[in-house]
């Protein structure tokens, strides 16, 4: 005789968990985890929710990334840069400022390789290959992009010349030697020994002379010689091995990372010096001039090693912490109320393990980072024992999930959902396009992986938080082509269609046959009372008249419409006699769901199902009573499933044994429609709607538990919660009746 036990799921907080822990069975996380996690936001409380669906906001000009711009609580916008182009957004998706193209000198191939830092009204965007960009809010709805330049220094200047406070390094070895044919002058020839020199040397600062002295390149002549302006007197003719050249120029490229930290502006990973890191003085933002070294001025050292490690993301925290292509490193102070100063600054290596070009981000008391390979996520926190930062992989129970992330982002929850999560966007070739979504409570020791995906052929492509709203960009493969929508996760699970949008079915009033002149021969009407315009292809009735007749044709008068139909009328209706639409077409459906036929249709708390968007944006609606409002949008699937179903018994576990789970009860909270299968591939769906549920009508949601009985045996069976409908719902918990021999 079979006999039977229980195994109970009281919480998802594990997520999603990498198949070699299939036999894990001694792990915490095995039945707090499942096989699949797709599509759920989980909750503090240790259930799941279907995940926030995303509202339509804006059709993009083209490709494009995300970056935040946050003034103040009340006062925040969605900066969207494609190929040389900003278009800026409110915190409501709304276009406030488009098509700004003046020194936006990125890419499309480099959007995701930006890294940018804001101060104030002012967002700061660095790329090794192009000049860093320096963009600044005039108002609310106005913003202007120019190139950063260092400041210059009016108490030094010849011929309206003015010495440059910029950095300066010796790129080139002094057996090289600079020759000036005078200590001054406007036109002063500058030869060097060897062949350096190129036109795009023109405009650079160069210092000359044991106690430096600046000269400003005006004309390129060959490789070996210039003119230049000499804005300080130089020592002499002679020539010089002790010289220098700006440390950032179209010649040695530009610091690709950036970041306010100690009231300066920090550069560093310059591309011909990936190693080097530069800090304004305090206070001043522009101005890198190292003066006499005194503890407010400027910095200009270079991480030392075994080897060159590329600077690529500077992150103000705790400490100044520095990420490379190799190592992990942070800048120590001597008590937390020190700055750092010339004669202070060190690098202390932490960890070795590398970081992408993905910008870290601040999450739950650390630093998350994507490791340099892009298969973990690590988080770079600070040991108070230990007096150091730690390097521990947070995905290492879902590593699978981790798939070249190219943007981090992270919310921190409001009021109604005070959960924290983490987003990584991964544009790796398995899961590119899909979102592995972290969720940690580090007091509590939760921390659990789920991954979120749309409709399959389009992909997410950006990922920005506006304090607790979040802003994706879509792309969506259109009948008309590709196409890129900025959207916005819902805040609340009443949404529950992806790039939804709200439109009105608009009311026909009252309509009324006006003159009993239309004759049983005759194959039109003269109607008024219709609040809009009724439209082609509609089918009404008429009272007294149980024909249904399909409108091929409107004529509108001043009050009245003139309608042809697609046959003669079978009676001469009456005066006054009411018309019924008994099918008709929403009129303002999206273009966005042109000639599509997955688009659905929700309204209140029932689904109307699926539709055809025909080549005018209509869908046809066939059941009445029209609801007055719809949202319309695009379905997707959740699917829980559980880690393969095991027991320990008195025998040990029924590991290799066939069993079967003969009973699931879940446990659901403001659940509309829940699909369960077993392993076996039997599926059960519940529809949990009223008896006399009408179309236009809401339903009431099912708070408790309900009960699936399934058939067949596996060694490996699983269970499987999913949704075909796009209807709010919530799992608490799973218990299961296992049957074996």
């Amino acid at each position: 005789m079979p006999r039977k036990v229980r195994q109970v799921y009281t919480n998802f907080s594990s997520g999603e968990l990498n198949s070699l822990l299939n036999a894990r069975t001694d792990a915490k996380a095995y039945f707090e985890g499942g096989k699949q996690v797709r599509n759920w936001y989980l909750l503090d409380e240790g259930g799941v929710m279907r995940r926030p669906a995303t509202e339509y906001k804006a059709t993009l000009p083209a490709e494009a990334r995300l970056i935040p711009f946050i003034f103040s609580n009340d006062e925040t916008a969605v900066f969207a840069l494609s190929n040389n182009r900003l278009d800026v957004y409110n915190s409501s998706g709304t276009l406030v400022q488009g098509n700004v193209t003046s020194n936006c000198n990125w890419t499309t191939a480099k959007l995701f390789e930006l890294n940018y830092a804001q101060f104030g009204d002012t967002v700061f965007i660095t790329h090794r290959d192009n000049p860093t960009v320096k963009i600044v809010r005039a108002s609310a709805t106005s913003f202007a992009a120019s190139i950063f330049a260092f400041e210059l220094n009016d108490s030094v200047v010849t011929n309206s010349v003015k010495k440059s406070t910029a950095p300066f390094y010796k790129y080139i070895d002094s057996s090289v030697t600079l020759t000036p044919s005078a200590t001054t002058g406007n036109a002063v020839t500058l030869t060097a020994s060897s062949s350096i020199f190129s036109s795009a040397w023109t405009g650079l600062y160069l210092e000359i002379g044991t106690t430096p002295k600046q000269v400003k390149i005006t004309g390129y002549t060959n490789a070996t010689t210039v003119t230049c302006q000499v804005i300080e007197t130089l020592a002499s003719t002679d020539a010089e091995s002790d010289w220098t050249e700006e440390l950032i120029s179209a010649t040695r490229g530009y610091p690709q990372a950036v970041s306010f930290h100690d009231n300066r502006l920090w550069f560093a990973g310059v591309r011909d010096k990936p190693s080097a890191i530069i800090a304004s003085q305090i206070g001043g933002y522009f101005n890198f001039n190292l003066g006499t070294g005194l503890a407010d001025e400027s910095i200009n050292v270079a991480i030392a090693g075994d080897r060159v490690n590329e600077i690529r993301h500077l992150i103000s925290s705790r400490n100044l912490q520095i990420f490379t292509d190799g190592a992990e490193y942070f800048v120590p102070t001597s008590s937390t109320s020190a700055a750092i100063t010339p004669s202070n600054i060190a690098f202390l290596k932490q960890t070795p393990y590398g970081c992408n070009r993905a910008t870290p981000i601040s999450f739950d008391g650390a630093t998350l980072f994507s490791q340099k390979n892009g298969k973990a996520v690590r988080e770079y926190v600070f040991s108070d024992v230990e007096q150091a930062y730690r390097s521990t992989s947070v995905s290492v129970l879902a590593s699978h999930l981790i798939d070249t992330p190219k943007q981090l982002s992270m919310i921190t929850g409001n009021e109604e959902k005070p959960e924290q999560f983490a987003f990584f966007l991964n544009s790796g070739s398995t899961y590119d396009g899909q979102i592995a979504v972290f969720h940690s409570i580090r007091h509590e020791k939760i921390a659990g992986w789920t991954m979120w995906e749309t409709q399959t052929n389009d992909k997410f492509h950006s990922i920005i938080a506006l304090n607790e709203k979040l802003f994706v960009v879509v792309k969506r493969i259109a009948p008309s082509g590709t196409k890129y929508f900025l959207e916005q996760f819902a805040n609340t699970d009443a949404i529950t269609l992806d790039c939804s949008s709200t439109t009105t079915v608009y009311q026909k009033g009252t309509p009324l046959v006006k003159g009993a002149s239309q004759a049983t021969n005759q194959n039109f009407l003269i109607v008024d009372g219709f609040t809009t315009a009724p439209q082609v292809q509609e089918t009404i009735t008429i009272a007294g008249n149980s024909t249904e007749y399909t409108i091929t044709a409107v004529s509108a008068g001043a009050s009245q419409h003139t309608l042809t139909l697609d046959q003669n009328l079978a009676a001469v209706p009456s005066d006054n006699a009411v018309i019924t639409v008994v099918n008709g077409f929403l009129h303002t459906v999206n273009a966005i769901y042109e000639n599509t036929d997955i688009v659905f249709a929700v309204y209140g708390n029932g689904s109307l199902g699926q539709f055809t968007v025909d080549s005018s944006s209509r869908i046809t609606l066939t059941s009445a009573p029209f609801p007055t409002g719809i949202r319309v949008g695009f379905n997707f699937t959740p699917i829980l499933e559980t880690m393969p179903i095991d027991k320990e018994i008195e025998s040990g576990p029924l590991t290799g044994q066939p069993r079967r789970v003969s009973k699931a009860i879940v446990d659901i909270s403001n659940g509309f429609d829940i699909t369960m299968k077993a392993s076996d591939q039997t599926s059960k769906q519940l529809v949990i709607q009223q008896v006399n549920f009408t179309v236009g009508s809401d339903t009431t949601a099912v708070t408790g538990k309900k009960e699936f009985n399934f058939l067949g045996y596996d060694q490996s069976p699983t269970i499987t919660i999913s949704q075909n409908d796009p209807l709010p719902l919530k799992v608490l918990g799973l218990a299961m009746e296992i049957q074996f021999a």
